[in-house]
C-alpha cells in the first residue's frame, strides 16, 4: 500500500511538470468562457429583434434552447479536450519512467509492479478528475448567465466525458508500455475512435430502423458488445427535442431518429468491465516487461 501511494504521489508531481497539461487546461478554460459569453450575446441580439412578437418565438423557449446549445458545444469540446488529456497522460505516465530508466531505479526498490501499476493508474484518473473537474465547474457557473436550471443534463455530460478519457487513458497506457508512445497513439486512436467508432455508429442506425436488414443488425448487436463504446448524456438529445418544439410544425420529427440514445445501465455496466479488463492490461503489460 504505501509502495501503491509513493508512485501515486510521484506521478502527479511528474503530471504537474507536464507544460502541455496546463496548455490544454487553459485553452479549454478559455473555449468554455467564450463560448458562454457568446452565446449569451447572441441570445440577446436575437431577442431584442422582431421575431419575438406574438407570433413570434417565445423568448423563454429560445432561452432555453440556447442553453441546451451551449451545453451540446461544450459535450463536443470535452470531449475533444478529454481525448488530448486522455493522450497526454497516457502517453507519458508509465512510457516515461520506462524511457528515462526511472523505472529500473523503482523496481530495485521493495515495490511490486502491482504497487506500480495501481499507483500509476491512479495518479492519472485522479489527474483526469481534478482537470475535466476544474472545467466542469467553470462550465456550470457559466450556465448562470442564462439563468441556470439544466445543471444536471451538465452532469451527466461530463461523467460521460470524462468516463469515456478514463477508458482511452488506460489503453494508451497499456499500449505505450509495450510500444513507442506515439505508435500506441496511434493505435489507441484507429481502434477507439475508427473502428469502435464505425461500429457503434452502424449499431445506432440499425437501432433506429434506418438500416432494416436483419443479419446486418445482428452482426452489429454482437460486435457492439464485444468493443468499448463511448457514454452519452441525454444533453444532445434534450437539444434536439428542444429545437423541434421551437419550430412546432416546421420541426421534423424525424430529427429524433438519428439522435443516440442517453447511455442506459447495461453501457455503464459495460464500461466498468471495461475499465476492469484495460486496468489488467496495464497490469500485464507492465509485468511482461523486461526492465
Amino acid at each position: 500500500m504505501n509502495g501503491t501511494l509513493a508512485i501515486a504521489r510521484y506521478t502527479l508531481v511528474e503530471l504537474s511538470r507536464r507544460r502541455i497539461l496546463l496548455v490544454f487546461f487553459i485553452i479549454g478554460a478559455l473555449g468554455i468562457l467564450g463560448l458562454g459569453v457568446g452565446l449569451k450575446v447572441l441570445y440577446s441580439v436575437v431577442s431584442s429583434g422582431s421575431q419575438f412578437g406574438p407570433t413570434g418565438v417565445d423568448p423563454a423557449a429560445f432561452n432555453h434552447f440556447i442553453e441546451l446549445t451551449f451545453l451540446a458545444y461544450i459535450f463536443g469540446a470535452l470531449g475533444i479536450f478529454g481525448l488530448l488529456v486522455a493522450y497526454g497522460i497516457g502517453m507519458t505516465a508509465i512510457y516515461h519512467d520506462l524511457d528515462s530508466g526511472a523505472a529500473i531505479s523503482i523496481f530495485s526498490k521493495p515495490i511490486s509492479r502491482l504497487a506500480f501499476t495501481a499507483g500509476k493508474i491512479g495518479a492519472a484518473v485522479v489527474a483526469v478528475l481534478v482537470i475535466m473537474g476544474l472545467l466542469a465547474l467553470e462550465a456550470r457557473l457559466v450556465m448562470f448567465l442564462f439563468g441556470g436550471g439544466l445543471e444536471n443534463a451538465l452532469t451527466g455530460a461530463v461523467l460521460a466525458v470524462i468516463g469515456n478519457t478514463i477508458v482511452i487513458m488506460l489503453l494508451v497506457l497499456a499500449l505505450s508500455t509495450v510500444m513507442n508512445n506515439i505508435v500506441a497513439a496511434i493505435v489507441a486512436f484507429i481502434y477507439y475512435n475508427v473502428i469502435t467508432g464505425v461500429i457503434a455508429f452502424i449499431h445506432n442506425l440499425a437501432d433506429s430502423g434506418v438500416i432494416g436488414n436483419g443479419v446486418v443488425k445482428t452482426i452489429f448487436d454482437v460486435l457492439y458488445w464485444l468493443v468499448p463504446h463511448e457514454l452519452i448524456s441525454s444533453a444532445t438529445g434534450d437539444l434536439v427535442r428542444a429545437q423541434v418544439s421551437i419550430q412546432g410544425a416546421r420541426g421534423s420529427t424525424t430529427a429524433l431518429a438519428g439522435v443516440p440514445a442517453a447511455s442506459g445501465t447495461g453501457d455503464i455496466l459495460w464500461w466498468a468491465f471495461v475499465v476492469v479488463v484495460f486496468c489488467g492490461l496495464v497490469y500485464y503489460a507492465v509485468r511482461r516487461k523486461e526492465v
